[in-house]
C-alpha cells in the first residue's frame, strides 16, 4: 500500500477488545486532510486512499475495519476519523 499511494506515511493493525469481542483495524495515517468539512481536503488524494484502503479490506477479511489518521498540513495536529463497522442484524 506504501508503494501504491505517497499520499500514506504509514500504516498498521491495531487490535481493540471489547467483553464481547475482538476486532483487527486497519489504521492508515496519512498527509491529507479526511474530511470535506476541513480546510486543506483534497477530494481526488483523499478517493487515492480510500481505494487503497478498500483494496486491502478486499483482500484481508480478517481485518474488521479501518480508521484514517490525517495529518493536516501547517496545522500541525492530528484527526482521527474512525469508520463504524456494521452490526450484525
Amino acid at each position: 500500500m506504501l508503494a501504491s499511494s505517497r499520499l500514506i506515511k504509514s500504516s498498521w493493525i491495531a487490535v481493540e477488545v471489547t467483553k464481547e469481542r475482538a476486532e483487527r483495524v486497519l489504521v492508515v495515517e496519512t498527509y491529507i486532510a479526511v474530511s470535506p468539512l476541513e480546510r486543506n481536503y483534497e477530494a481526488g488524494q483523499y478517493e487515492k486512499v480510500l481505494g487503497c484502503v478498500r483494496g486491502v479490506l478486499a483482500r484481508h477479511p480478517e481485518i474488521d475495519r479501518a480508521s484514517i489518521l490525517s495529518m493536516h498540513r501547517g496545522a500541525g495536529c492530528t484527526a482521527l476519523f474512525r469508520e463504524e463497522a456494521h452490526e450484525a442484524a
